[in-house]
């Protein structure tokens, strides 16, 4: 076999190695879950940057990711041999519907969904010091005490 017979084979290969390895991307909305089927048995799920997203095995072929705050990572499903069964780009990004943003004389955002009414949303770039109080009161009724801090 002559070295280009040779080159165009090892060519084929690699190109065919890369294809099936690139990473597919995968969108969930901050507070939300998304599922995903696996192709086979899963034993094990990583998360590059669990700041950002969560992800739980609901069976052995199922998994469920939830969007904690917007951002990108990725995601990687392995099997009990440790072979990749799955993996992705991971973005969280903002519900595209629904939301409004508005803007007083600070000149930054305090971001609300409105899905019929209006409840406080807060998001990275919103207006500091709202950001904060919303985000005091929504820990207060996630803990259970149901009264925020004045």
């Amino acid at each position: 076999m002559g070295f280009r017979a040779i080159a165009i084979a090892v060519c084929l290969v690699l190109g065919l190695g890369l294809g099936s390895a690139q990473a597919r991307e995968f969108v969930v909305s901050a507070d939300q879950a998304g599922l995903i089927r696996l192709p086979g048995d899963a034993a094990g799920v990583i998360v590059g940057n669990p700041g950002i997203a969560d992800a739980m095995l609901y069976d052995s072929r199922t998994l469920f990711v939830t969007g904690k705050v917007f951002g990108r990572t990725n995601l990687i499903v392995l099997d009990e041999a440790g072979r990749v069964l799955y993996t992705s780009d991971l973005v969280v990004a903002q519900p595209d519907s629904g939301t409004v943003q508005i803007f007083r004389n600070s000149g930054r955002p305090e971001t609300y969904v409105c899905a019929p009414t209006c409840q406080a949303l807060p998001q990275i770039g919103d207006d500091q010091s709202w950001f904060n109080d919303m985000n005091i009161q929504r820990n207060a009724i996630r803990d259970g005490a149901g009264t925020a801090e004045n």
